[in-house]
């Protein structure tokens, strides 16, 4: 163990990023973990409200998002890290990335969104000694060093897979394609459990809508009670690798994407995964759903693996 002081700062609403804190743990004496989903802000009198009010219609910016940070920077810059990692600092204003940076000896980000998703992301790069990205795009376009998501828990490869297929979302732009595999897995007599988020009321006979985030736990039992994943990923948006895919590599099961970018990894293979080519207009072999996944070599598996991603990243 490292005696280093290391500081971890995600949003992280699922839970994936506990892996990282965890293998942290394991490496250096001291780590502080910050996840600013978790954090919240109430104005402390009616002035305070106004000034915000005033500010946002000036800057165009939430005062209050300043505000629910600042909890986080008073408590940071007080100490000195050898390392702080930081996935979504465009959250932060610059003067409070400013403040993390003179309490670090060196600073690194993760974007597990890309630059067209979320702009700001390109204006906070020159604060950080390193950015890794997982969009491609990105990487090239911005000078930026590029590795991708990761599994976040031990892989189980060898689990037995029961029949069916698992996939959860949000509801966007890409329901109409999740529902066209919905309608062919139902057409083939192959069964399914689609879960799609939603805070307004909504009706379908093909998935389950849901008014809360499925958390981490949860989406791994229904993995283990799946043989097929099924991922419709952000496309035209950004096509990084989601975690549904290293979730399918990690548990040994077969996968159903969008994602053209998954044939380029070495832990493709046509008999586990099939790409959907065109959202709008594609079929499904059954021959594909029915057969037996063919297992990924374990020294590949174990690259995708959260420490071997930190071994990556970190100096």
């Amino acid at each position: 163990m490292e005696n280093k002081r290391v500081l971890l700062v995600t949003f992280d609403m699922s839970g994936y990023y506990d892996a990282v804190r965890d293998e942290l743990k394991s490496r250096y004496a001291e780590v502080d973990y910050y996840n600013t989903a978790t954090l919240s802000y109430r104005y402390r009198n009616l002035g305070e409200k106004l000034h915000s009010a005033v500010y946002k219609l000036f800057t165009g910016k939430k005062l209050k998002n300043y505000l629910k940070l600042r909890q986080l920077t008073d408590a940071v810059t007080s100490n000195h890290y050898d390392i702080a990692l930081i996935v979504r600092p465009d959250l932060f204003f610059d003067s409070q990335l400013v403040a993390i940076r003179k309490s670090s000896h060196r600073m690194i980000a993760y974007y597990h969104d890309s630059v067209n998703n979320i702009p700001r992301k390109k204006d906070v790069i020159h604060y950080f000694d390193q950015v890794w990205s997982y969009e491609k795009a990105d990487v090239e376009k911005y000078n930026l060093k590029f590795i991708p998501n990761f599994i976040y828990f031990r892989p189980q490869t060898d689990l037995a897979a029961p029949r069916g297929a698992f996939s959860v979302a949000s509801f966007d732009y890409r329901f109409p394609a999740l529902e066209k595999v919905a309608e062919q897995l139902k057409s083939y007599g192959f069964p399914y459990r689609f879960f799609v988020m939603t805070n307004k009321p909504r009706h379908s006979g093909l998935v389950t809508f849901i008014s809360r985030r499925m958390q981490n736990p949860e989406v791994i039992e229904e993995i283990k009670n799946a043989s097929v994943i099924v991922d419709i990923h952000k496309f035209g948006v950004q096509d990084g690798l989601t975690f549904r895919t290293f979730e399918a590599l990690g548990f040994g099961r077969k996968l159903i994407t969008t994602n053209k970018d998954v044939a380029s990894y070495e832990f493709f293979d046509p008999q586990n995964i099939f790409v959907i080519q065109n959202p709008e207009d594609f079929t499904l072999p059954a021959d594909f759903l029915e057969s037996q996944y063919r297992p990924v070599a374990e020294e590949v598996v174990r690259k995708f693996t959260v420490a071997a991603w930190l071994d990556s990243i970190l100096p």
